[in-house]
C-alpha cells in the first residue's frame, strides 16, 4: 500500500491540530479557573482571631476571670461556634482545674466580635501564689455558605500569680506543644 503525499488533505490536518491545541489550552484554562476559585473560596472562609490580648481580671469575690475576645476576620460568617477550654498546671502532673464547654447560638458575621469568659472561682487555693498554667482553647465552627466545618486550637501559657502580682498570658512555644498534646491525650481531653 503506497501513501500518496500529494493527495494528503493539508487543510484538514491543520484544522485537526489547531483544534487539539485549542482543546488543550481550554483544559489548562479550566484547571486554572477552578484552582483560583477554590483558593478564593478558602480565603473567604470564617477565621477567628484575638481582637486584643486576652485579659485577666480579679473580681471582688476573690475569683479570676479570663476574657478572650475573638473577631471573625473572614468574609463568610461563622455559625455553630463551640469551644472547649482546658486549664491545667504547667507541670502537667495534675488533672485540669477547668474544663469549659461553650456554644454560641448566633452567627458571627464578618468583623463581629464575640467574647469567651472563664471564671476560675474556687479553682485556686492560694490567690497570692498561683503556679503557671496552660490554657488550651479548641474552637470549631462552620461556614454556612460553602457548608464546611473548621477547627482551630489556641495554645496559651499563663505565668500565674507570684507574690500577689499577675503574670502575663503568652503564646506557647513549639517545644511545649508535644508535651501538651500528650497530656491532653493521656487525660482523654481531645475531642
Amino acid at each position: 500500500m503506497s501513501w500518496n503525499f500529494k493527495n494528503w488533505n493539508w487543510s484538514g490536518s491543520v484544522v485537526t491540530i489547531s483544534t487539539l491545541i485549542f482543546a488543550f489550552v481550554s483544559l489548562i484554562s479550566v484547571y486554572i479557573s477552578v484552582t483560583t476559585w477554590k483558593i478564593q473560596r478558602e480565603a473567604a472562609r470564617p477565621y477567628l482571631t484575638f481582637i486584643e490580648s486576652p485579659s485577666l481580671h480579679f473580681t471582688k469575690e476573690s475569683s479570676f476571670e479570663f476574657e478572650f475576645k475573638f473577631k471573625n476576620v473572614g468574609t463568610h460568617p461563622a455559625t455553630t461556634l463551640s469551644s472547649r477550654t482546658i486549664v491545667f498546671e504547667q507541670q502537667l502532673l495534675e488533672n485540669p482545674i477547668l474544663i469549659d464547654d461553650y456554644t454560641v447560638v448566633n452567627d458571627i458575621p464578618r468583623d463581629t466580635t464575640t467574647s469567651l469568659l472563664l471564671n476560675l472561682k474556687d479553682k485556686v487555693l492560694d490567690e497570692a501564689n498561683i503556679p503557671p498554667h496552660f490554657i488550651i482553647i479548641s474552637l470549631s465552627y462552620a461556614d454556612p455558605i460553602v457548608h464546611k466545618s473548621y477547627s482551630q486550637t489556641i495554645y496559651l501559657k499563663w505565668g500565674g500569680v507570684i507574690a500577689g502580682r499577675q503574670q502575663p498570658l503568652i503564646h506557647v512555644e513549639i517545644s511545649e506543644k508535644e508535651n501538651i498534646l500528650k497530656y491532653l491525650d493521656t487525660h482523654h481531653l481531645l475531642k
